[in-house]
């Protein structure tokens, strides 16, 4: 499996490896130390690098770059890629611009975290035209420092932008189109395959480009673990020391990277990162837009999948409360047969699911909004961002004259599974202009719901804090505006 690694130009193979290998782990396995491991799950950002990779743009391929935790990737979907790694950066003895602004602006003091921050500033100095402090926040989000406090970070990428004009084109620019074509022509519509013995353990790999041929894997290989962005799944290599026996890696299934945007809904395939889907998805639900920045870092949500943070079945999970929410239906396939169930259909007890073996998401639909809906979200963690959710409160709502007449809300976080609360639902509907309508909900959530006590919230609060959420976006809806003092980082 072959990729290429920073500024050299010919095709770096990973060699013979165990598919459970992490990016991070094959970095420093071949002296490329830059790259630190500081959490190995995703949490801290030490360990951030770069991946190039072809996309779709308005009809013609394109090189994008972009920030990743190589902590929780895996080595082998590298392949076809283009890596850039702190030692990447620097030229003929020379430092990147965004390595010099950070040595003037004293950017780095123990220096465990700078490689990290340093390969966030380098990807928004090449996605970026000009820069703001709320952009700089979203491109540096996920990189913890326990030295500068922040300051003279940001002040930096101030002074990268500043002189970035004046400076020559790094490598990455200058040489965009012949990356674009290298890594083209390194693409393959074949299955990736490799195997993988340790002892008496064998470990394989597979990574098809044709829905057809990961529908073969799968029936041929029922208990197959299926991975895409692995932002999960991955901690159970990382954190729970598991070796996986049989992975099959979904990134490069070109029918599972699809945006449908027909009349009434969307279609997104199941591979599609968060970023891929981030601009269709604010155009029809623009609330979502402060909702995932709370649901996961830059890195994250580069490589986080729509279909993955379902096929978890997570009851902490923050989308497929909004799914369920927005009624969004699944797309199943096994073999060539295709169903489709509604996706609070799809959780049936704790990480158990409807998926039979061999069977896999292939897209999530979602209808749009009719004419007098809206969308409204909450999410209570004690992290700003990046965080587990203690509670995550979705509701669609219609308003006539000021009444709800139409509500669906779904909670992550209340129980086994992501679920509706159907008691609230007809609380909200009878009761909307209750003076007493938090103790009303109170008291249905209860009905709904019995939630766990755990280190992120007891019992008692999760269902408090849901009927003040609910009093909050009544008033809210209504005229009576309640500030979101956690959306504006305020209180975390």
């Amino acid at each position: 499996m072959d990729f290429l690694l920073n500024q050299h130009e010919a095709a770096q193979s990973l060699g013979e490896i165990n598919p459970n290998t992490t990016v991070l782990q094959w970095l420093r396995e071949n002296n490329l130390v830059g790259s630190k491991e500081g959490c190995a799950a995703g949490d801290c950002g030490a360990c951030t690098a770069v991946v190039g990779e072809v996309v779709e743009f308005e009809g013609k391929q394109t090189l994008e770059y972009k920030s990743i935790n190589t902590c929780i990737a895996l080595a082998c979907s590298l392949s076809g890629k283009h890596l850039v790694t702190v030692e990447g950066l620097s030229e003929n003895g020379q430092l990147h611009p965004v390595q010099q602004a950070m040595v003037a602006e004293h950017g780095s003091q123990c220096g465990f975290c700078t490689p990290g921050f340093v390969m966030s500033l380098f990807a928004l100095y090449h996605n970026e035209a000009n820069i703001n402090l709320g952009k700089i926040n979203n491109g540096l989000s996920g990189n913890l420092c326990r030295c500068t406090g922040y300051k003279s970070i940001i002040s930096a990428a101030f002074l990268a932008f500043s002189d970035k004009e004046s400076h020559e084109q790094d490598y990455y620019s200058r040489n965009k189109q012949e990356t674009l074509e290298t890594l083209i022509a390194m693409s393959s519509l074949d299955n990736l395959h490799c195997s993988f013995k340790d002892h008496d353990a064998s470990f394989h790999y597979d990574s098809p480009a044709d829905i057809d041929q990961l529908s073969d894997i799968l029936s041929q290989n029922a208990n197959a673990i299926i991975i895409a962005g692995g932002s999960d799944l991955s901690l159970e290599i990382t954190q729970n020391s598991k070796q996986l026996p049989h992975i099959v890696n979904v990134q490069r299934v070109r029918q599972l990277q699809i945006i449908d945007d027909r009349e009434f809904e969307l279609e997104l395939g199941a591979a599609l990162s968060y970023h891929s889907a981030w601009e269709s998805l604010m155009k029809y639900w623009p609330t979502l837009e402060s909702f995932l920045h709370r649901f996961g870092s830059m890195p994250i949500r580069n490589w986080a999948t729509i279909g993955g943070n379902i096929a978890n079945a997570s009851p902490i999970g923050d989308m497929p409360p909004v799914l369920i929410a927005l009624e969004a239906t699944l797309k199943l396939r096994k073999g060539t047969k295709v169903r489709i169930v509604k996706l609070e259909d799809y959780f049936v007890s704790y990480k158990q699911t409807l998926l039979e073996k061999g069977e896999f998401i292939q897209s999530v639909i979602i209808p749009k909004l009719s004419s007098g809906e809206q969308l409204v979200l909450h999410k209570i963690s004690k992290r700003f961002e990046d965080d587990i959710s203690a509670v995550c409160m979705a509701i669609k709502v219609r308003m006539d004259a000021g009444h709800a007449t139409r509500v669906r809300v779904a909670f992550g976080g209340m129980a086994a599974t992501p679920k509706r609360a159907i008691h609230l639902e007809k609380t909200l509907l009878q009761n909307w202009d209750e003076t007493n309508l938090k103790e009303l909900a109170y008291i249905a959530l209860k009905n709904d719901f019995s939630p766990l006590s755990d280190v992120r919230a007891s019992a008692k609060y999760r269902i408090q804090v849901s009927a003040n959420l609910v009093q909050k976006t009544m008033l809210n809806l209504t005229g009576e505006f309640v500030p979101n003092l956690s959306e504006e980082g305020l209180i975390i």
